[in-house]
């Protein structure tokens, strides 16, 4: 059961993080790996819930994918206090 469990809470959170960023044409999310690694994603998710944080136009387009982490990470930080437990490269 741990496991299903687990699998479904896996499950309901990718869901949640694809209706947060349905809006953004340049993300989609369809694991916890892969689709995260250009930094767009979470950029996304964070943008959709704060857009008055940052211009998601100029993040999206002129950065590199570890410029895109490292700003999505400084943000969280900074502003909703979330530690940045990851490092960009």
């Amino acid at each position: 059961m741990a496991g299903l469990q687990q699998t479904n809470s896996e499950m309901i959170l990718l869901s949640w993080v694809r209706q947060s960023t349905r809006n953004y044409p340049q993300v989609n999310v369809t694991n916890f790996t892969t689709s995260w690694s250009d930094g767009l994603a979470f950029n996304a998710l964070l943008h959709s819930h704060r857009p008055d944080l940052f211009d998601w136009n100029a993040v999206a387009s002129q950065q590199s994918p570890v410029q895109r982490l490292d700003h999505a990470f400084t943000i969280a930080r900074q502003h909703l206090g979330i530690e940045k437990l990851l490092d960009p490269e």
